[in-house]
């Protein structure tokens, strides 16, 4: 990469000095790079251009995106900030910056520019969605400690060549393959393409088999990554992959060749294999072969009838190169967002896989869920050092007790202080890695496998229902009050403000808006009590932390403002302890049903609702400045 980025930067002065560019041409240029996804030329047409204009927001975003693409994140850190906060120009704004600020670990950052990101963003669908589970997640990772028990070991050269490298796992003892995205020596303007390399390690080194491999042309210009050899039928799988440019991404098919002498390099015909697609991905193929002797293909698809973007999936072999009884696994595995990278052990029934959704500390995470008759366990994150802020994937255990993952954490090889690129790296396994704190643990010690699932199911709907929102009317409760503890019940507030509907109607003039805001304070109301059974259900097996969040509308000073959102969350958690004559009580005495509280003043309203105390319309009445006023549970831990 560095090869063509310096070649680009050499061509780039030499073209600019010789024609005299405009800023218009250069500005061109760049958002043609940006669009075909050249970030690295379009970060170099863009600096020029803002040589012009330092001000240009559209460039400094673009900018910024494109080392956050580039997963540059130290330097999308330094432009993101440059940008102003202009919604309707950058809607998405706060959200990848706090994403970039999540995978370099500042989780804290993170939560303050999700949470602006949630106050400012009007569409409810995945983003809205994603920076509420993010938020929870950065909490989550706030308090999870590093097991210093784990043995994490960085290879070197050859197998790590300071390219991107990944998909590592074993033929047999001693034969390893792995993906390289890697330059073309004698053309550095060549794109990078992936190719699948071929180790021979011993008890001291790791070298490079010149002698073994897979079959490719000279001049093909496809990817070839992700490969996996089924040593019981002597078979490997590949991804091929190619740029398909109406879509504007990559797509990959899966493909099969016989290995049928490793020491020769004697492969079979090339076969596609039948569950590939037009226009979608089919790619990271793992294979195990059951106790009835079947084999069975796990890969990761973004095909239709999936659960989100990019799923895994399973089938059953009924020929060489054949597969059917399709299956995509079950939600608690898959999500809304990206899955990848599955391994299936065979003799632990443990699949291992990385997902971008649950709850994690950077962008993919490895988990691990047992597979049992009533399904699959809860997803467990393996925790730190296995994972990182950053993305950690294709998780392959291995003989002897060791496990081979990739990695883009800080120290990729030569390219320091860029996240770029992927190192593979070793585990020695130790048994019972994962923490019982950790947020998606579902014990063994439960009585039976039914009750494993039933409480699975419960988690996964507890989770699915936040976060969940309650609302005040203005300076309640306790009015004209500095007092941050109440004993009334959010009960009361609720009844209160119900009784202030004509109120509302006659002040901000709008019926129709009214009766749609006071029927959401009423469903509000309703989704507390669904939730509330969740937990009472759960706590017969877990321990449960409810993370609550209080704020309110700008009206009035913010010392006094943040007081009135911890009277707001106390009220809260007495209803939560009254709830049902006390059915969660005896659970918060005893330490198992705990709150974690935050309280925000007007740092967190949104910019748009009013602050006058002389047009209370808009200040009180408005369902915009009702918005505020709120107390919202958004994690479980």
């Amino acid at each position: 990469m560095k090869i063509h980025f310096v070649f680009f930067l050499s061509f780039l002065f030499l073209f600019s000095k010789s024609f005299g560019q405009s800023e218009k041409q250069f500005l061109k240029a760049a958002n043609e790079a940006y669009e075909a996804a050249q970030y690295y030329e379009a970060i170099a047409y863009f600096e020029q251009a803002l040589k012009f204009d330092k001000s240009n927001e559209d460039a400094l975003y673009k900018i910024a995106m494109s080392h956050y693409e580039l997963k540059n994140y130290a330097m999308a850190s330094k432009y993101f900030p440059k940008i102003s906060d202009k919604e309707m120009l950058f809607p998405l704004l706060a959200f990848y910056a706090a994403n970039n600020e999540k995978l370099q670990g500042n989780y804290k950052l993170a939560i303050e520019l999700f949470e602006k990101f949630n106050n400012s963003y009007p569409i409810d669908g995945f983003y809205k969605k994603k920076a509420q589970q993010e938020i929870a997640s950065c909490y989550w990772a706030l308090d999870q400690k590093l097991d210093e028990n784990q043995e994490i070991i960085h290879f070197e050269s050859p197998l790590n060549t300071g390219y991107s490298d990944f998909g590592a796992s074993y033929l047999n003892p001693t034969t390893l393959q792995a993906s390289t995205l890697q330059a073309d020596k004698e053309d550095p303007k060549a794109p990078f393409l992936a190719r699948i390399n071929f180790f021979l390690k011993d008890e001291e080194n790791i070298s490079l088999l010149k002698e073994l491999k897979l079959p490719i042309s000279a001049d093909d210009t496809l990817d070839y990554a992700d490969g996996y050899y089924l040593a019981e039928k002597k078979e490997f799988y590949y991804s091929k992959c190619y740029m398909e440019h109406e879509l504007g991404e990559k797509i990959c098919d899966l493909y099969v060749r016989k290995l049928e002498d490793l020491e020769k390099s004697i492969w079979g015909e090339e076969k596609s294999l039948n569950i590939n697609t037009e226009n979608f991905t089919e790619t990271q193929a793992q294979l195990s072969v059951d106790e009835n002797n079947k084999t069975i293909l796990y890969f990761v698809s973004n095909r239709s009838g999936g659960k989100g973007k990019l799923d895994i999936w399973r089938a059953e072999e009924s020929s060489f190169g054949v597969f059917e009884k399709l299956e995509n696994l079950p939600e608690g595995i898959n999500s809304i967002d990206n899955e990848s990278t599955p391994y299936f052990e065979q003799s632990t029934q443990e699949l291992y896989f990385s997902s971008e959704w649950y709850y994690g500390f950077g962008g993919y995470d490895i988990f691990v869920a047992k597979e049992n008759t009533n399904g699959f366990s809860e997803a467990l994150n393996l925790g730190l050092p296995i994972n990182s802020s950053a993305n950690d994937q294709y998780y392959y255990p291995s003989p002897d007790n060791i496990a081979l993952f990739s990695s883009n954490r800080e120290g990729a090889m030569q390219l320091k202080g860029s996240a770029c690129c992927f190192d593979i790296y070793e585990h020695k396994i130790q048994k019972n890695i994962p923490s019982e704190d950790s947020l998606l643990v579902v014990e063994n010690h439960l009585d039976s496998p039914k009750k494993a699932t039933e409480t699975n199911l419960e988690l996964v709907n507890l989770q699915n229902s936040l976060p969940v929102v309650v609302y005040f009317h203005n300076d309640e409760p306790l009015p004209k009050s500095m007092a941050t503890k109440t004993n009334l019940s959010y009960q009361a507030a609720y009844e209160s403000y119900l009784g202030f509907k004509n109120t509302y109607v006659e002040s901000f003039e709008n019926e129709e808006a009214i009766a749609t805001w006071f029927a959401e304070v009423e469903a509000s109301y309703s989704d507390l009590n669904k939730f509330l059974e969740l937990v009472e259900a759960i706590l017969d097996e877990k321990k449960l932390s409810l993370i609550i969040e209080g704020y309110c509308s700008p009206l009035a000073l913010n010392d006094y403002n943040i007081n009135l959102a911890k009277r707001r969350i106390v009220s809260l958690e007495n209803y939560i302890l009254q709830w049902k004559d006390g059915a969660l009580k005896s659970a918060f005495n005893s330490g198992k049903l705990v709150f974690k509280d935050l309280a925000f003043g007007e740092e967190k309203a949104a910019d748009s609702v009013s602050d006058s105390y002389e047009e209370t319309k808009y200040s009180i009445y408005d369902p915009m400045a009702a918005k505020e006023r709120r107390v919202a549970i958004i994690a479980v831990e």
